[in-house]
């Protein structure tokens, strides 16, 4: 089968779990068949025309890169809605000979950014197969992660809501400046940093006095640009012939913003996620463990609240690493958090074998969690979130380690502080079933589903 991915960028260049997903699907995918890499061009100096150009390889993955991109919005939501569906000259030719020349039977798409709606509407018109993987909202809410400007979920997309929410993001300018390969190469570097995000505000209002946020006003003109930009972004999801939705929490989301939306749910997984079970052996002191950014959306601070509180109750028999890309320190209200450095993948084992349980206490819908997979992978427990899309696979080991409030948060860790015992119940679980999870096993999911209709 010949298949193209499209992604935003390729390791070490860019960096992420869906990017680490996309490579290692692409890599594994090309053992047997015919793999091309569509990746998202320099963003900083825009060209005349859109059209794909070869970029070399990656093992045996044909590498080709998108010129005159839109705007890739990273972790930011976006402040010029008009610019993520501006009018470009697309070279429909040169794509059209790409397509046909490689006999393309299937296009799977890992991110929306970057790529214009008319090149997939037009490659779809080859007889081409769409193929959406569900990484993240992008799509579905300008800020992809449907947490609105008051840090709660989210659950409808209208004009005035967005506008409201993304008011006070970076600008285009700033995006194409991070987005650009010399940005990424000056920050390779180390040398400095030549940019930092523009301090978000979250006060502003409609002029529907009923939203009474603060004194900032939205204009009928952005609502009607938001407005515009969902309805560009629901075109594009009409586009798509197969949705993989990486959990069944992602596929109800999905479903509630797009009802047409149909496909298959297969959990995700990166070629580093193997069988690495061991025993757990406990000792005096918990060990728990957090992995990731520190953002609200994350909800560090609902474990930090919880964990702070046990503390100054009593219970002094844990510690909480913190593994954030901070560098290492303690936390100055409560001295059993400690904040660990930056640790390398190679290294990644030697972190979660010194941990007794990881906490994922996302606030966002996270769509999956390669964490939680992971920490199950070296055999150890995990406390997940109902916001959590891995708590599908945490449901056939512990249901009970699945929380939906910080006072069931609390009450699980209490309870392991209590009897230390349950987390090794919880190892035996884990070691006791049979590990299904391998990017061999899953590469050959997707291909099965790439055929069905």
């Amino acid at each position: 089968m010949n298949i193209l991915h499209y992604t935003i960028g390729l390791p070490p260049a860019r960096r992420g779990g869906s990017v680490q997903y996309a490579y290692d699907l692409m890599r594994q995918q090309s053992r047997g068949n015919n793999v091309y890499a569509l990746v998202c061009g320099d963003t900083l100096f825009r060209g005349d025309v859109c059209k794909v150009k070869k970029s070399g390889k990656d093992g045996d993955v044909k590498v080709y890169s998108l010129s005159n991109p839109l705007t890739p919005t990273l972790i930011y939501g976006v402040s010029s809605p008009a610019e993520q569906h501006r009018n470009v000259r697309i070279d429909y030719d040169n794509i059209r000979n790409f397509i046909v020349d490689n006999e393309i039977a299937v296009m799977h798409i890992h991110t929306l950014m970057g790529l214009h709606k008319d090149i997939v509407k037009f490659i779809k018109s080859l007889g081409v197969k769409i193929v959406y993987t569900t990484h993240d909202f992008h799509g579905i809410c300008p800020h992809y992660n449907l947490i609105n400007q008051n840090g709660d979920l989210c659950n409808e997309a209208n004009g005035k809501v967005c506008a409201l929410c993304n008011l006070h993001e970076p600008s285009d300018r700033f995006l194409r400046i991070v987005n650009s390969h010399l940005y990424h190469l000056i920050k390779k570097s180390g040398i400095f940093k030549i940019l930092s995000k523009p301090k978000a505000k979250t006060n502003a209002k409609i002029e529907d006095k009923s939203c009474d946020y603060s004194s900032d006003i939205i204009s009928d003109e952005q609502i009607i640009e938001y407005d515009a930009l969902l309805n560009y972004y629901r075109e594009y999801f009409n586009l798509v012939d197969i949705f993989h939705f990486n959990s069944s929490q992602t596929k109800d989301v999905f479903q509630h913003f797009i009802p047409s939306a149909r496909g298959y749910v297969i959990p995700v997984i990166t070629s580093g996620i193997r069988d690495k079970r061991k025993n757990l052996t406990l000792k005096d002191t918990i060990v728990f463990g957090f992995i990731g950014s520190t953002n609200e959306y994350k909800g560090f601070s609902i474990l930090k609240t919880v964990m702070k509180e046990l503390y100054d109750n009593g219970h002094h028999n844990f510690k909480l690493r913190v593994y954030a890309g901070t560098t290492e320190s303690i936390d100055p209200e409560c001295p059993n958090i400690e904040y660990r450095p930056p640790y390398n993948y190679s290294e990644v084992s030697d972190v979660f074998y010194n941990l007794d349980c990881v906490v994922v206490p996302s606030k966002w819908y996270e769509t999956f969690s390669l964490v939680t997979l992971e920490a199950l992978g070296h055999g150890r427990p995990v406390i997940v979130s109902d916001h959590v899309g891995a708590k599908d696979v945490v449901r056939d080991y512990k249901e009970e380690y699945i929380f939906s409030s910080p006072d069931d948060l609390k009450n699980i860790i209490t309870d392991i502080l209590n009897f230390p015992k349950g987390l090794q119940y919880f190892n035996d679980l884990i070691l006791s079933k049979e590990w299904p999870f391998s990017i061999e096993k899953h590469s050959d999911d997707i291909i099965r589903m790439y055929g069905q209709n």
